[in-house]
């Protein structure tokens, strides 16, 4: 089983000063029983070294992370704007994870055109980024496309306002994906969990239940 975390859109300090401390202690809770197998990091970190300092710590092997648009102004300009993880699954199929910022849709967060990318680079999964509103969304076509939202909440055309992140949850075996979505309530400062399952079957996603 393979537990990974999908997090992004800091904006600090341009937008947002620092990362909540209820992140901070949401994930150390998450980590409790082991650690995140890979985290994916959908851009515009621009000047966040303690952060990814923290996330390096919570994950076994790689941190991945893509250029936003605002990561030009002051963030880290040499990761790359694609990036992928294949995860092999029983009779031999691999699982493809793409990961990009997202700042080429338009408007953004369309689902019809990151499913087009998704389809033109061979993903099963898209991760990105860049509107700040948290969404899990699986196409006709079986592509499942996840965005974490912004984890300090940080404003946007389009934002939810609410700190937010994803934790994906694989099994080889079964070829079953769960998706928890945690959102922070800021009435009470805590986070609210929502699940969503499915089974990656026949080269695409679809529905468990």
């Amino acid at each position: 089983m393979l537990k990974l975390l999908a997090i992004g859109d800091s904006h600090i300090p341009r937008r947002v000063k620092e990362i909540p401390l209820q992140v901070y202690e949401a994930l150390e809770k998450l980590t409790e029983s082991g650690l995140f197998e890979y985290t994916f990091f959908t851009g515009d970190v621009i000047d966040a070294p303690k952060f990814l300092d923290f996330l390096k710590l919570k994950t076994r092997r790689d941190l991945f992370i893509v250029l936003g648009n605002m990561d030009y102004y002051g963030g880290n300009r040499n990761v790359p704007i694609y990036q992928k993880l294949e995860i092999p699954m029983k009779e031999n199929e691999s699982l493809v994870i793409g990961l990009t910022h997202g700042d080429q849709i338009s408007p953004r967060g369309d689902h019809s055109q990151l499913e087009s990318l998704a389809s033109e680079r061979n993903y099963h999964v898209l991760i990105s980024g860049h509107t700040h509103h948290e969404d899990v969304a699986l196409s006709e076509n079986g592509t499942l496309l996840l965005n974490p939202g912004s984890v300090t909440g940080a404003w946007s055309f389009v934002a939810s306002g609410n700190p937010s992140f994803l934790i994906i949850t694989i099994e080889e075996s079964t070829s079953n994906i769960d998706i928890d979505l945690y959102i922070l309530n800021k009435k009470n400062d805590r986070f609210e969990e929502r699940r969503f399952n499915f089974l990656y079957k026949n080269n695409k996603i679809v529905n468990r239940f």
